[in-house]
């Protein structure tokens, strides 16, 4: 499995980034020794007033901007092709994010407001060739809202059908079901496990950022 590396000054920068890489179960190493580089590290995050060390180097104080930036990298190229934003309104939204079919990021917000403000940041974070926004035409009154809102900030989503995204209904999670309309199919397996979980169902039905890496 490749790492992404860590070469930093910065103490705060070296720990919000360790904290974010765990969080999307990524692992990573950091870099004391320029002279003697790990093989499996394919890029560098450093934060702004670090040097430049060498060409593949992702160098921003924001520590997930910066592990946006180095997916891509680990997949084995520099930018994705296609990203896709999946959306299932309501009050506290779904959002996931799609990368060239790879799974990326699958959460729930607390607003409306917060879901704009993820998208600002998601749609900035990562490279990409296009960029596009897909949002379940369920929840009439939240789903207008959030057109609106995106529209207002320059972005415009596509309304798709959400139908069966839901199922089963005893284990409904918004960010599964925006994972469902980001892929754009209703077609799923039957989820047979004991103790339901959110990473449970994404790793059953996506092909996941982790097995991406590994494979």
């Amino acid at each position: 499995m490749k790492r992404v590396g860590i070469y930093t000054h910065n103490f705060r920068f070296y720990h919000e980034v360790v904290n974010v890489l765990k969080s999307w179960r990524i692992k990573s190493v950091s870099i004391d020794d320029l002279d003697h580089l790990p093989s499996d590290v394919s890029i560098i995050l450093s934060s702004n007033k670090d040097e430049k060390i060498r060409e593949q180097q992702i160098r921003t104080d924001s520590a997930t901007e910066a592990v946006r930036v180095a997916i891509p990298f680990l997949l084995g190229k520099e930018k994705f092709s296609k990203v896709i934003i999946g959306i299932d309104p309501g009050p506290k939204p779904g959002i996931a994010v799609l990368g060239d079919d790879v799974l990326l990021e699958a959460f729930e917000v607390p607003s409306i407001e917060a879901l704009v403000q993820s998208i600002r940041t998601i749609a900035a974070g990562y490279r990409y060739i296009s960029f596009s926004i897909k949002i379940g035409h369920g929840d009439i009154p939240n789903r207008d809202s959030i057109i609106f809102k995106l529209k207002a900030a320059g972005m415009v989503p596509e309304i798709v059908d959400e139908t069966n995204t839901s199922q089963p209904h005893k284990i409904h999670d918004n960010a599964v079901s925006a994972a469902r309309i980001a892929r754009g199919s209703t077609s799923y397996p039957d989820p047979k496990i004991q103790n339901y979980r959110r990473r449970d169902i994404l790793e059953l039905e996506f092909v996941t950022l982790q097995k991406a890496i590994t494979a």
